[in-house]
């Protein structure tokens, strides 16, 4: 009775793990069969796909590629722009007297024992522009275009004035430029240096390797400059020919 007992689920257990292992070779032969049916067209589809993102990338790249080289181009350019409107600004700046300047010139002293007028800065003003002098200050102010050089009296004494201001001696002037041109144009024989010395009046002239002259210390007021901007013509219209 007892070899019976354990015969029949012996049995039915083998006939169980039969049946796995049949079906678990079946199912195996089945996923390998659809797994390389899978790989292949999925390889396929993977190459086409990745063949259509790669040619759409190199399209991009391309399109970046000119659109950098475009804005590099643009980029320069507009550098290049700021740089000349930088350049053109402090020309003009160096005209108006806005800016500060240094550099090589001349320097002009006057002391109270020298017999001058305001005409004698007047000349000597005009011959340190007419020998090339970039920038010119009288006892540090700056002389541009709206400032002028005239004279005025206070308690029965005469001053000299530099745009409204008593200038106070030893009057310095400088001037930067080429200082042997400088000196070459105060020199001149019949010059103003010249035309002094018949009132005893003899600047001293030093060169100088490094003038500091300041920027104008009040700015220029225009009320009545506007831009000029000219009419525009009518287009020229043919007559019409006569008829004979």
């Amino acid at each position: 009775m007892a070899k019976t007992h354990w015969a029949i689920p012996i049995t039915f257990v083998f006939i169980l793990m039969g049946v796995l292992f049949s079906l678990q070779f079946q199912a195996q032969n089945q996923i390998s069969s659809e797994l390389s049916m899978q790989r292949t067209e999925n390889l396929i589809a993977m190459v086409r796909d990745l063949s259509e993102k790669r040619q759409k990338l190199a399209v991009e790249i391309v399109d970046l590629n000119g659109k950098l080289r475009a804005q590099t181009q643009s980029d320069q350019s507009e550098r290049e722009l700021y740089e000349n409107l930088v350049q053109e600004l402090v020309k003009i700046q160096t005209v108006t007297g806005d800016i500060a300047l240094q550099g090589s010139g001349l320097e002009i002293l006057i002391d109270r024992q020298m017999p001058v007028l305001y005409v004698d800065i007047i000349h000597i003003i005009n011959e340190l522009w007419a020998a090339g002098a970039e920038a010119i200050a009288i006892n540090d102010m700056r002389i541009t275009q709206n400032i002028s050089v005239f004279y005025t009296e206070t308690n029965q004494r005469m001053f000299i004035t530099v745009d409204n201001k008593s200038l106070e001696y030893p009057i310095i002037i400088k001037a930067i430029g080429d200082n042997n041109n400088l000196e070459k144009g105060l020199t001149i024989p019949g010059g103003i240096m010249d035309n002094l010395a018949l009132y005893r009046a003899y600047p001293i002239l030093t060169k100088a390797d490094d003038l500091t002259i300041p920027a104008k210390s009040r700015k220029s007021m225009f009320f009545f400059l506007n831009e000029y901007k000219p009419e525009e013509k009518p287009a020229a219209t043919e007559k019409p020919a006569q008829q004979t």
